[in-house]
């Protein structure tokens, strides 16, 4: 049981090193692409019609695009930090359970083994 736990463990930190890595990649990437989508905002097929359901849904889009942009200039330079924070907390959890799993199975079995040897025995 514990080869389980702790190779189960080994797994789901490998998948979050590997978001962390890809959140990192993301977020250092040149925030100028967000204003590459100003024109396709307004190229959106049925924009009347959605117009009709969503009032003002253009603009908004636009402002959460430029909001995008600037959090994204903003957030990336500090994006290393950030990351390695985050990555080095989840990972603490992640062992942290793993090794209380890991106990918690220990003691288990320990107090099988101790009522196993105090019952008496049916000869």
């Amino acid at each position: 049981m514990h080869i389980l736990i702790w190779t189960l463990t080994l797994l789901v930190l490998g998948l979050w090193s590997l978001l962390a890595w890809g959140t990192h990649a993301l977020l250092t990437l040149d925030p100028s692409w967000v204003g590459s989508l100003k024109p396709l905002v307004e190229k959106i097929p049925y924009g009347a019609l959605i117009e009709g359901w969503l009032p003002g849904w253009q603009e908004m889009l636009l402002a959460l695009a430029d909001l995008t942009q600037s959090l994204l200039g903003w957030v990336g330079g500090a994006a290393g930090l950030v990351v390695g924070v985050l990555w080095g907390l989840g990972a603490l959890v992640l062992l942290g359970l793993a090794a209380l799993l890991s106990a918690g199975v220990g003691i288990a079995r320990r107090a099988a083994r101790s009522a196993a040897a105090a019952a008496p025995s049916a000869s």
